[in-house]
């Protein structure tokens, strides 16, 4: 076969020289070099056309897609017959298996006149199946318009027959793979009427909630949840259906449940999306205890400071009346708690909970701040002459002796109170001046309050006379490191060290660190101090590796939380690390919960960074302040320590037990290291052994040390 508009014109210049052969010789001799020509491009034209039905499959459609022809190798591939063949519409090798936007991105190419290339499995007149790689062509007319189209094949099946093999035992293998996994793997996918349904469930945690695939397959989800969760589950089906990559969990039957969902992508377009389902339930008991311990006082079940600055600020947010802050703080505890004991102590506290919950008007909320102190708000305080009255109500619960099993106890309080918004407009400012007025209050004799007044700031001289001293001490080599070790609990063995501050005043004399650490802290000092005791810990640590230390030991220096609200802490780490010459991997960084409360994303990226030089970071005093489980999964951390108020109780009381059992196991599904301070007697060690933690440090092991004691008692626990 061949193309009459190519033959054409040599027909019609072979007519016109028979015309003009009679007059004109020459005509002749070029009709017959045309006759030479037709019979080589007849020849060239037989030849190619050979080849191509050896090799190749070729067809030709009209626009519509109607076969106008097919070659023999067409026709012994679909094993239809010519004549079967011609005037069909290629739909008639439709498999099936290709969805409609397949060839409709088809006509969509060749109808625009370029080239389409793609595989396609087309099916045979006796039901088999065959790969084709194909190529059409559009064929044009002189405006450019596709009027026909060429399409050229070639068998691919063989290959593709392999590849299917393939992959059918890939699927195999994942089958059982995922049989064998704890956790639940599904698939959703769409039906012809938009609803999800389940086209896989397998794993161990299917069979376990009666979700096995042979329940599940072709569910929607309405079919097999109860109605809120079946909601809930679509609409993060349709989130994830608009690419999105989703995490959530939800309770069914009894279990926690967490989810991850991963949308499926063919041809640029979400045909499916893939869940994995995990059992969290234990972890999401343990984060439940935790949380309750980050919002509540364990000995009373108080709500706790942080539930205090959280209540109080959404009071002030939504309360145009002004609202009294009480600081109450017992007289004389210290001594009932030094000749009576901890235990009595802390059965006083449970008592005067218990009165001070009974006694407080319905409306307001008692908080335990810590030791003996608690923290009442008011909201609605009409004037001061209320919250007098209200003060001296409070002060006669105490008249009454309290009665502790043989013990007869009286105690009397003291009571200083702030208003909001006269005397400030945040949670710590009114803690402030509520505190200063309980001091006030003892001042008078205890069993006194006081409300706050301007006047009671001459207490706060001291402070800024201490504040002066401080700023010189620098330069003045008044301060000086002190090292504690830390043993591993299982080795009973040195690993490490912690650099603790100590200031020695010519004036003052040796100030404790907790007096001028907040002062350094509120005025802004401590972020020189802290680069100080970095810098000195790093040179002290480097020699000591060289010169003293059989194996390499890592020092831990405490890092105030101010740091993660200015820019670019690490890089006065790596600047210290370079300047020291102390490898990374021997510095950590420990530094408080409260550090993450207003800079959380801030707090994350600085962290990373750290993690990627190499610098460990803990979490110090962990349970005392913020204890919000949701940094434990986002920072990028290597330990925690437990403050020492529960460890100090933990051979006496229980629930101290408890909270530390729990830490320790939330902290190893983390992955995380858990090291315990304050540790002051034998007995906590074994108790600590038992439960699993890792690293110990306390007086009982050693108080901390000037440098050269430091290096005596690390001989002696090498020996």
């Amino acid at each position: 076969m061949f193309d009459q508009n190519q033959v054409k014109p040599w027909i019609d210049s072979l007519q016109e020289i028979f015309r003009n052969s009679r007059s004109n010789y020459n005509n002749l001799l070029q009709m017959e070099k045309d006759f030479q020509q037709i019979g080589t491009f007849l020849e060239d034209y037989a030849n190619l056309r050979y080849a191509l039905d050896a090799s190749v499959i070729v067809a030709v459609t009209d626009t519509s897609g109607k076969i106008m022809y097919a070659n023999k190798k067409f026709c012994e591939l679909s094993k239809y017959d010519m004549e079967e063949i011609i005037g069909q519409n290629h739909k008639i090798l439709n498999s099936g298996y290709h969805e409609k936007s397949f060839f409709r991105r088809m006509w969509q190419t060749i109808n625009k006149g370029e080239i389409w290339e793609g595989e396609v499995k087309n099916k045979a007149k006796d039901g088999s199946f065959y790969w084709v790689k194909t190529t059409i062509v559009p064929l044009k007319d002189q405006d450019g318009k596709p009027v026909m189209h060429i399409a050229i094949r070639t068998d691919i099946s063989e290959g593709k027959l392999a590849q299917e093999k393939l992959v059918e035992a890939l699927q195999n293998d994942f089958t059982h793979v995922v049989n064998s996994m704890n956790n639940l793997i599904f698939k959703v996918a769409k039906d012809p009427d938009g609803n999800f349904v389940y086209i896989l469930n397998e794993g161990k945690l299917a069979y376990r909630l009666g979700l096995e695939n042979e329940k599940m397959r072709n569910k929607k989800p309405d079919e097999v949840y109860p109605i809120e969760i079946a909601n809930m589950l679509k609409s993060k089906y349709e989130h994830a259906f608009l690419g999105q990559p989703i995490t959530y969990n939800y309770a069914y039957k009894e279990r926690q449940l967490l989810t991850y969902l991963s949308p499926i992508y063919r041809d640029g377009k979400v045909v499916e999306i893939i869940g994995c389902t995990n059992d969290i339930t234990e972890l999401h008991q343990v984060q439940e205890e935790v949380e309750f311990m980050a919002f509540h006082d364990i000995l009373t079940s108080l709500p706790n400071r942080r539930k205090f600055c959280d209540d109080l600020h959404h009071l002030m947010r939504h309360s145009n009346e002004k609202i009294a802050v009480f600081f109450l703080d017992l007289d004389r505890f210290k001594q009932i708690n030094d000749s009576l004991g901890h235990t009595v102590g802390d059965q006083l506290i449970q008592a005067v909970a218990k009165k001070l919950k009974k006694s407080i008007r319905s409306d307001a909320e008692i908080y335990r701040l810590a030791g003996d102190e608690f923290i009442i708000i008011y909201p609605e305080m009409i004037s001061t002459e209320m919250a007098s009255k209200y003060a001296a109500e409070i002060l006669t619960i105490f008249e009454q002796p309290i009665h502790l099993d043989r013990n007869e106890i009286i105690t009397t309080c003291s009571l200083g109170i702030s208003f909001y918004p006269e005397h400030g407009e945040d949670s710590d400012s009114l803690l402030k001046k509520a505190d200063i007025a309980m001091y006030a209050a003892k001042l008078k004799g205890r069993n006194h309050f006081c409300i706050y007044e301007q006047e009671m700031n001459q207490a706060n001289e001291e402070a800024l006379l201490i504040e002066n001293h401080l700023r010189k001490a620098i330069d003045n080599k008044e301060l000086e490191l002190y090292f504690q070790p830390k043993l591993e609990l299982n080795t009973r063995k040195i690993n490490g060290m912690e650099a603790l501050l100590r200031w020695k005043s010519p004036m003052f004399g040796n100030i404790p660190p907790d007096k001028f650490i907040p002062i350094a802290e509120d005025t802004g000092l401590i972020i020189k101090i802290d680069n100080w005791v970095l810098e000195m810990a790093c040179v002290q640590n480097k020699e000591w590796n060289q010169s003293c230390f059989s194996s390499p030991l890592r020092v831990a220096v405490n890092i105030s939380p101010l740091h993660f609200r200015l820019p670019n802490f690490h890089k006065v780490v790596e600047e210290v690390l370079e300047k020291t010459g102390l490898d990374p991997h021997l510095l950590e960084l420990e530094i408080t919960e409260n550090s993450f409360i207003d800079n959380i994303d801030e707090c994350i990226e600085c962290l990373e960074k750290l993690r990627k030089m190499g610098v460990g970071v803990a979490i110090d005093d962990f349970g005392k302040g913020y204890s919000s489980l949701n940094y434990l999964r986002k920072f990028p951390i290597h330990s925690l320590k437990i403050d020492r108020s529960f460890i100090h109780e933990v051979s006496k009381n229980r629930e101290d037990i408890a909270i530390v059992k729990a830490i320790t196991f939330l902290a190893h599904e983390l992955n995380l290291k858990v090291v315990a301070e304050g540790i002051e007697t034998k007995e906590v060690i074994d108790i600590l052994e038992d439960i699993g933690c890792d690293e110990i440090q306390g007086y009982y092991i050693s108080r901390p040390l000037p440098k050269q004691e430091f290096e005596t008692i690390y001989r002696t626990f090498i020996r």
